[in-house]
């Protein structure tokens, strides 16, 4: 069976994708790229339709952009500080606190004020003029586990690792997330009322479709290269993973990846590289130079090659020596990998498909948990293969 959706490139004489057709229950669509000599992303078109155009200085920072389906029809013009700080693009203001953390946003007369803890943590986004006050709680590890709006409880999250949800509450219903051994994005996500959805993903993990068991499409988004939300065809269905796998915040525009805050709407993290220069870019702030379209960082530390090996599911050790056992980080004790048997199937895309649409719900969880070996256990729809997914059992929305 053709799964719902799937992703294909063609890339150019450097490895970059100049070309991707993605195709949606059968409904094809193409987008077309073109990079500078630096690699920098410069245009995008979606079936011939101009999404994004950027110009950049010596420097490698944007200077300039226009893009029409999510910040405008205007052109915007950056300016910068000398330590690369942003001060304005287009009718935006920036400012940053002595520590390098973006401080104050500006637009039109209305202000958002952030607060940033010393390790990256952000803590209160308020926007003065509209009475709205956002406060953020961290467990131990400096994950984010909580969100408020004046005061009141409105999305609780729970982590399998540093950069991948276990599950999360909207407030109504909590969730719960499976994951394939390794892999960065979840495939599939199981609600507290026994609902199950297929999760789709494009080549750098942003969520692109969600699918119910009967093979429906309950929610699409379509993203810029940059990450700006083109469309969402059910914005009420709330989940959090939003462009290239980050814990998504609607109300900000943030994408949360690790470490950092990444603004969708200027294409930069709102704090400096905390490893500096060893991150790849001598514009601290800027993500992935510039080419959103062939790299990631989960973590908010890495550029390009990094992004890249982290996205195929690379213990995280390897980025943290000494911190623990396989994708355990920041002192996290969990390990997702524990007690994975050698009996793996071939997961293709047709099977990958197949093994979502027979998920066993009438047990706990996705499939059937298995308290030795710490995962859950799934069956193909002959019952001849039994595949092992790490997951850690949620307990978000419980006292």
């Amino acid at each position: 069976m053709t799964p719902p959706y799937l992703c294909e490139a063609r890339r150019g004489p450097d490895g970059r994708i100049i070309e991707k057709t993605e195709t949606v229950r059968g409904r094809k669509s193409t987008w077309s790229y073109e990079y500078d000599e630096a690699g920098r992303l410069t245009k995008a078109q979606l079936d011939g339709r101009l999404i994004c155009q950027c110009w950049y200085d010596r420097e490698g920072r944007r200077v300039r952009d226009y893009l029409p389906a999510t910040a405008g029809a205007n052109y915007r013009e950056y300016q910068y500080t000398q330590d690369n700080r942003l001060m304005r693009a287009g009718s935006g203001q920036y400012s940053h606190d002595e520590r390098g953390f973006r401080s104050i946003w500006s637009a039109r007369g209305v202000y958002t004020l952030y607060e940033y803890a010393p390790d990256y943590r952000l803590l209160k986004a308020e926007e003065e003029d509209r009475d709205k006050a956002f406060t953020f709680r961290h467990d131990e590890d400096g994950q984010r586990t909580a969100k408020y709006l004046n005061g009141e409880l409105v999305e609780a999250y729970q982590w399998l690792d540093f950069v991948r949800l276990a599950g999360f509450h909207d407030g109504q219903h909590g969730h719960e997330f499976a994951y394939r051994d390794g892999e960065r994005t979840p495939f599939a996500m199981r609600r507290d009322d026994g609902t199950v959805a297929g999760l789709f993903y494009d080549q750098v993990g942003s969520l692109r479709l969600v699918v119910d068991m009967h093979d429906n499409v309950i929610k699409e988004i379509v993203y810029d290269p940059f990450g700006g939300i083109i469309e969402d065809t059910n914005p009420a269905q709330r989940i959090p993973l939003g462009f290239a796998g980050g814990l998504h915040d609607r109300d900000l525009g943030f994408v949360r990846f690790g470490w950092r805050d990444y603004d969708v709407k200027t294409g930069r993290w709102t704090a400096p590289d905390p490893i500096g220069e060893k991150g790849g870019d001598p514009d601290w702030y800027g993500y992935c130079l510039d080419d959103p379209v062939n790299a990631v960082d989960p973590a908010g530390l890495w550029t390009n090659e990094h992004g890249e090996e982290i996205s195929k599911g690379r213990p995280i050790t390897e980025y943290f020596p000494g911190i623990g056992t396989p994708f355990s980080a920041m002192g996290t004790k969990r390990n997702v990998q524990k007690g994975l048997r050698d009996k793996k199937a071939d997961y293709s895309d047709e099977n990958d498909w197949e093994m979502r649409k027979n998920l066993e719900t009438e047990a706990e969880g996705f499939g059937f948990w298995d308290a030795v070996l710490g995962t859950y256990r799934f069956k193909t729809d002959d019952g001849a293969v039994e595949h092992y997914v790490g997951k850690a059992k949620s307990t978000i929305g419980k006292n």
